[in-house]
Order: C-alpha cells, then structure tokens, then sequence
C-alpha cells in the first residue's frame, strides 16, 4: 500500500469495502436513498465512512479498543515509516494504556497532538475513551 496514494485508495474503497454498513432511507417517492454510512473496519474512531476517520485508506490513522482484560485500552497508531509501510505485520504499533482516567487522556493527547501525529482525532479518541472508561467501571 506504500505506493499507492491515500486519495487513489479511499477512491477505490469508499463504496466498496466488506467494513461498509449501509443503511437505506425510504423516500416519499419510494425510492431508497442511502443514509448516513457506517463502517466497522478497525482503527476507525467514530465508525463513520469518510476519508477523515478511515483506518485503512489514511497513512495515519488511530484506533481505539478495549484492552482484553477490560482494565484500559489499546492504543493503535500507524506507523508511516517506508521500511514498517512495506510490512502490513508491523504496521501498526499497539499500546496499552491502564492508569487512571486522568493519566490516559493525558497519554492519548500526548500521542495525538503532543507529536504532531492527528491532532484533528484528539477530541474522538477522548469520548471514545470516555465511553470505554465508563462501560468498564464496577458497579
């Protein structure tokens, strides 16, 4: 995928990928009209289909799960380095982050717009982690 440039791909991809669930809108004239478009490809903050927040057609992308033993998250960057770019196994870089609430979002803006990487996904990343951090508090 190094060679081919981020435009080019979400051409290919943005109507076409086997992440894409679309939903259909009826119309009075009872033609269908395609809704809003939401995809489930991985590193994809929001899940919305838009060159924005899509994981695989950016060079940069950011994704956030819940880490397997629901204590944090996993952190996924990826890696824009010409030698890591030609590996689809090292592309991606995944972190995990456990500390406290505060300490975490303070990871997540270090990692998003401390380094300069997407600072225009800060603000997705954090409610996500908002959402996570409060599905994962005991009751």
């Amino acid at each position: 995928m190094a060679n081919v440039s981020p435009d080019l791909l979400w051409g290919m991809v943005k109507d076409s990928s086997c992440f894409l669930k679309k939903k259909k809108i009826s119309g009075r004239s009872g033609m269908g009209k395609t809704g809003i478009q939401f995809t489930s490809e991985p590193n994809n903050i929001k899940g919305i289909n838009s060159f924005k927040f899509s994981g695989l057609a950016n060079t940069k992308a950011v994704g956030i799960t819940a880490a397997p033993d629901n204590k944090g998250i996993v952190l996924t960057k990826k890696i824009t380095k010409a030698d890591r770019a030609r590996k689809p196994s090292k592309m991606l870089v995944k972190t995990t982050l456990s500390k406290g609430f505060r300490r975490v979002a303070k990871a997540i803006k270090a990692e998003t717009e401390g380094s300069y990487y997407r600072a225009d996904l800060t603000s997705a990343a954090l409610a996500k982690w908002s959402l996570i951090y409060a599905s994962q508090k005991k009751k």
